[in-house]
């Protein structure tokens, strides 16, 4: 895989100009059916082993075995994409403690292959300044190797605090760049609970991401952290994998889309609860993720589009 590694001094602030467009990677990756069931046992399926919804992901010898469609988020992290921000000619240099994962969008276009050949194009859209910190927003596009199909296109907003005010005062953005997503003030049309274990980002990790903020106290505690945190896309693929079992009759070819923000931190062992609002047509679903021990929204302004037609339960 290709990386732009020209010699440069690294900048004291952060220059737009030589961020936008910044090109991240241009590479090639390979995945098994190993890796997609390792996927899904990472999020917790298949704890109840008689749970024949989930062995459609983590046996192969299912009938109608397949893969979660937020399996897709990995390849960023099986190419290190995200890491490779440092790198970036317009980014001071920061400790990689201080990164966290923002927000994602995942949108797919094909069902996800139970083996493939990829070919993953990153590039950083555009860096803004949020004053404690530059949200680093991230496009990458992934094809079938083979056919030159393209199956997904992820969109992570990268969050590195301690490297903000770099624009004047009044081009600063204010919040997140995606407007609020109003979640409806009534009881949830659905319901999807998932207790972690308490070795749930130890087991996650093997997926691809092993920052060690998710592992090793002593660095959770550089990054002001009391004890090591859940990775959010695996909350993230937790609420996908709740949609689709209780909205899209456990068929993943019902997810379009999903995205949403990662509000608080979530520590493993506690439960999460995903829940689901009919949006205003049949293909979007509007949902958030509380963590039943704090009561807080872990992850927020989740939007879910379906494909339809559809056995959603709609």
């Amino acid at each position: 895989m290709a990386f732009q590694t020209e010699n440069f001094s690294k900048p004291e602030k952060v220059v737009p100009s030589l961020c936008d467009g910044y090109v991240l990677g241009n590479g090639y990756v390979e995945y098994t059916s190993r890796d997609t069931i390792l996927y899904a046992l990472g999020l917790g399926a298949s704890e109840d082993p008689m749970d024949r919804r989930d062995l459609r992901y983590t046996y192969e010898n299912s009938e109608d075995f397949g893969v979660l469609p937020t399996f897709a988020v990995l390849v960023q992290f099986l190419l290190p994409q995200v890491t490779s921000v440092h790198d970036c000619p317009g980014i001071p240099e920061f400790n990689p403690m201080l990164l966290l994962h923002g927000e994602h969008k995942l949108t797919l276009f094909k069902s996800i292959p139970t083996e493939g050949h990829l070919r993953v194009v990153s590039k950083i859209r555009k860096v803004e300044d949020k004053g404690s910190g530059a949200l680093v927003n991230i496009q990458l596009h992934t094809y079938d190797a083979d056919t030159g199909e393209l199956l997904t296109i992820n969109e992570p907003g990268i969050f590195v605090r301690g490297i903000g005010g770099f624009l004047p005062a009044d081009r600063k953005s204010a919040g997140s760049s995606k407007p609020s997503v109003l979640i409806p003030d009534k009881e949830p049309d659905f319901v999807y609970t998932k207790k972690t274990s308490a070795s749930q980002a130890i087991l996650y990790r093997l997926t691809g991401d092993r920052n060690p903020l998710h592992i090793d106290p002593d660095m959770a505690a550089v990054g002001g952290f009391e004890r090591p945190i859940l990775h959010g896309l695996c909350t993230f693929g937790i609420a996908g994998h709740g949609i689709i079992k209780e909205v899209c009759d456990n068929e993943p070819a019902g997810l379009r889309s999903i995205e949403g923000r990662f509000s608080s931190p979530v520590v493993p062992g506690q439960s999460l609860r995903v829940e689901m609002f009919k949006g205003n047509s049949k293909e979007t679903i509007l949902f958030q993720v509380r963590t039943v021990e704090t009561g807080k929204i872990c992850l927020s302004n989740g939007v879910a589009q379906l494909n339809v037609p559809t056995n959603a339960k709609l």
